[in-house]
């Protein structure tokens, strides 16, 4: 997301998809980046493991644990199972537990993994791994989050609540990224300027449908399907934003 003072700003996106510095990654105590996985597929192991290893905390949203175990277990196919989980251990499991398995569990409890639950039924595993996680990384700046607001309408339409709520009531001075389970690569040049938070006036520079001063909401005007015509790109905004920008594949 971009923030509405009208400063230009860098699309941080591609940082996390380019190689990462590792001596610089794990320190969950004064980390500023965290990484939730979510309980979908995650097909691209070079895709996550830079995600990984961009962040200082990394938080298994439930099921999300059966998604990384399936990952790293196929993908290290040369090791046993327990060198393949090693490759990338989760700092903790967190959420009902109600869609994690029993032996997933249980192998990465024998690893020293930290499994802990959240029964409240009135909150999603999404939220209950964001607040987990600014419990644990109380210096958090960004907040990666892999996995998709596709599938079923109703989940997709929930974790956008629950990230307009934490960005604008709870935390809004943490970044959100979502990251979609799309093939692996950089950045594609369709993106969406979607104003999530509440009526914007934005201006745009190096899109191919630029506009200046222009009035957007939910329900009215909104940039959706436009282009990346320029090596950098301004967004000029007076409100929070939600920016969506495709990655490139087969590359």
């Amino acid at each position: 997301m971009l923030h509405g003072d009208g400063v230009e700003d860098e699309l941080w996106p591609a940082k996390y998809l380019k190689e990462p510095d590792l001596k610089a990654r794990r320190d969950p105590t004064t980390g500023r980046t965290a990484l939730v996985i979510l309980n979908s597929p995650i097909p691209d192991y070079d895709y996550f493991y830079r995600l990984y290893n961009h962040a200082s905390f990394c938080l298994c949203a439930d099921g999300g644990a059966d998604r990384l175990y399936s990952l790293l277990t196929n993908h290290k196919s040369g090791l046993d199972e327990i060198a393949a989980l090693k490759q990338a251990l989760p700092d903790i499991i967190h959420g009902d537990l109600d869609s994690l398995s029993d032996g997933t569990r249980s192998v990465y409890e024998s690893l020293a993994v930290e499994v802990s639950q959240d029964p409240d039924q009135y909150s999603t595993d999404f939220g209950k791994a964001m607040n987990k996680v600014i419990e644990r990384l109380p210096g958090i700046e960004s907040m990666l989050v892999l996995g998709s607001i596709g599938g079923r309408v109703d989940q997709g339409v929930g974790l956008l609540g629950e990230l307009y709520r934490e960005q604008t009531v709870r935390h809004p001075g943490i970044r959100f990224w979502l990251f979609s389970e799309a093939s692996s690569g950089l950045l594609q040049r369709n993106i969406g300027i979607l104003p999530l938070y509440g009526p914007a006036v934005i201006t745009t520079e190096g899109l191919e449908w630029d506009v200046q001063d222009w009035s957007t909401e939910m329900g009215g005007q909104m940039s959706t399907s436009n282009h990346i015509v320029a090596d950098e790109i301004g967004i000029f905004t007076d409100n929070e934003v939600l920016f969506t920008v495709e990655r490139a594949t087969g590359r």
